[in-house]
């Protein structure tokens, strides 16, 4: 493979980043009623880039969608961050498996719908196995583990479908100008929650800040005594007035995670044993023992989203882009590029104002309205992730706005199987 080849390569596995995170961000605006249950619509991206380009580029889409998403939603290092990372990353690492073992040998084979389904239920397992061994610690949050089952299976097929008929369309090879030209769609821009400033925490390298929070994350996981929540709390707020954080922007932050709080505060509540009865509810007996756990897993997740919220504000995204790099340097014992991991991050973020108006001019262009059942909606999703897969690369003026490195290392291409 050719320089230039493996340069196209990369712009390949950026504009599939940029597009996943793109889907990620639009349907983390759809409100569920079960947490932890999506659709995963970025996960289609995944399989996408497994059966066109290989595993090891769709582990790379899977991992870098989720790290540059969360630095787009500010919710970089924070609980939701790290169960959708892991969430992502073992799923991937198992639909891999299963996609290997389906061409090793026909009596093996399964679909990409069944491999989608595979990798949503691993997926909604990983993530509860994590929040009950990580934030909550309470044998009740397997209560969910039914209607997690049951939205994997459905929601695992949706995905199968629609990535399998974009697989289909894309080893057509349809030229993008026999595609219907797709609108721009006029404002709803996106928001960015970096504010530049002058503070000791503004002037505060990036990596020094991305390894403090992971730090922060390990302490309140491994810590429950009382005062040391105490002086982290008055800690954050220190950090957050020398910052010049509005607290109602730490409010608006968290009051989009108030189900996830109120799920850690519950469970507790209403199924924790204790011998000091405060109340009894039907069936529920309230004790202080109870009452203390919740506010325990409560602060613990509200702390870590409080100090995410205070990274994203005081870090511009080049600056995080480039910390990580420098936070990842370790992986290159591992034979992973640090250049050719910040490569993508820069160029897929460079591409994401570009496609996330291609996308909402191609929602508006498709007139979903006609699909009034799966039959018809489906066939229309694939088409539509096809016209975004194929229409939404900038121009090349646009690509070179990003720091991209041209040396051997950075150039490096990602494993396949």
């Amino acid at each position: 493979m050719t320089e230039t080849q493996k340069y196209k390569k990369i712009h390949k596995i950026a504009l599939l980043v940029a597009l996943a995170c793109v889907l990620q961000i639009a349907e983390s605006l759809i409100p569920h009623p079960i947490p932890g249950l999506r659709l995963g619509l970025a996960n289609m991206l995944t399989l996408i880039a497994m059966v066109t380009l290989g595993f090891g580029y769709a582990l790379e889409v899977a991992v870098l969608r989720t790290v540059l998403s969360a630095f787009i939603m500010g919710t970089f290092m924070s609980p939701t961050f790290i169960l959708s990372f892991s969430g992502a990353v073992i799923s991937t690492l198992i639909m891999g498996f299963f996609y290997w073992l389906s061409g090793f040998h026909r009596r093996f084979r399964l679909s990409i719908i069944g491999i989608s389904i595979i990798g949503a239920f691993c997926h909604n397992l990983v993530q509860l196995y994590l929040a009950y061994l990580l934030l909550v610690k309470h044998a009740g949050i397997f209560v969910f583990f039914p209607w997690l089952s049951i939205g994997a299976v459905a929601t695992g097929w949706v995905v199968g479908v629609v990535a399998g008929g974009v697989c289909r369309r894309l080893t057509e090879d349809p030229q993008p100008d026999r595609l219907a030209k797709i609108p721009a769609a006029s404002g709803g821009s996106m928001v960015m929650h970096y504010v530049p400033g002058t503070s000791l925490l503004h002037r505060l390298p990036a990596e020094i800040k991305i390894s403090a929070v992971f730090a922060l994350a390990l302490a309140v996981l491994f810590f429950s005594n009382f005062w040391f929540y105490l002086g982290l709390f008055f800690f954050l707020a220190a950090l957050a007035a020398v910052s010049k954080t509005p607290f109602a922007f730490l409010l608006s932050k968290t009051r989009r995670y108030s189900s996830l709080l109120a799920v850690a505060f519950l469970l507790p509540v209403f199924f924790n044993s204790g011998a000091n009865t405060l109340a009894t509810i039907a069936s529920f007996k309230i004790t202080y023992e109870g009452l203390g756990t919740g506010a325990l897993f409560a602060s613990r997740i509200l702390f870590l989203l409080i100090a995410s919220c205070l990274l994203m504000r005081t870090t511009s995204p080049e600056e995080l882009t480039r910390g990580l790099a420098r936070v990842l340097l370790p992986l290159r014992y591992l034979g992973i590029s640090r250049q050719r991991v910040a490569t993508i991050l820069s160029l897929a973020w460079t591409a994401i104002p570009h496609v996330w108006e291609t996308t909402r001019g191609a929602i508006l262009a498709a007139d979903l309205k006609k699909a009034k059942n799966l039959r018809k909606l489906l066939p229309l999703l694939s088409n539509l992730i096809t016209m975004l897969y194929l229409n939404s690369e900038p121009e090349d003026k646009l690509w070179q706005k990003a720091p991209v490195g041209r040396n051997k290392d950075s150039l490096n291409p990602a494993p396949t199987h």
